[in-house]
């Protein structure tokens, strides 16, 4: 019996990475001139969607000579952002990059670093992501990642069902 006991730890010690929670990031666009102004306005009102990505963002663009006027604006996840936490001016706009990686980090303004303290400083190479999609209307992105339920995603199947028939194996073998 022991024998088993020691067979069905080691089988949820190499399960338990595909059973992980995905981050869970708000994700959605707005550009200047849309009706709806949701994604600037109340992060909590759009999709949260759990991403294979590990970085939440947050791109807020806005326009120096007009009063600060919000041009465009990102919730996103990305794997590797343009830059993590900071902030970019030209002569025509101002442009905040926050990054971070706790669930739901990305609910703020995009002027400040995040709403759950975590802190990412620095700047990372490579671009990634879309800066979000024209016409009216909110836009929401459909990130690829776990459902809903938190189950074990695609990509983890095959070594649910490989560990699946080594544990059965193994225990005729016992």
């Amino acid at each position: 019996m022991p024998k088993v006991a020691l067979l069905l730890a080691f089988y949820v010690i190499c399960l338990s990475p595909c059973l992980a929670n995905a981050l869970e990031c708000y994700v959605c666009s707005y550009l200047l001139g849309q009706s709806d102004a949701t994604c600037l306005t109340n992060a909590t009102a759009v999709r949260a969607l759990n991403c294979t990505k590990k970085y939440c963002l947050t791109v807020r663009q806005e326009a120096i000579h007009n009063g600060n006027k919000v041009i465009s604006f990102l919730r996103d996840c990305q794997d590797k952002p343009t830059v993590l936490n900071g902030v970019r001016t030209d002569s025509s706009f101002r442009t905040y990059y926050r990054s971070c990686q706790l669930n739901l980090c990305n609910g703020h303004n995009g002027r400040v670093y995040n709403t759950s303290g975590s802190l990412t400083i620095g700047a990372a190479a490579g671009a990634g992501g879309s800066a979000g999609a024209g016409g009216g209307g909110n836009h929401n992105a459909i990130i690829p990642g776990k459902n809903g339920s938190h189950g074990a995603g695609s990509e983890g199947l095959g070594l649910v069902a490989l560990l699946s028939a080594v544990v059965v194996a193994v225990a005729r073998w016992l």
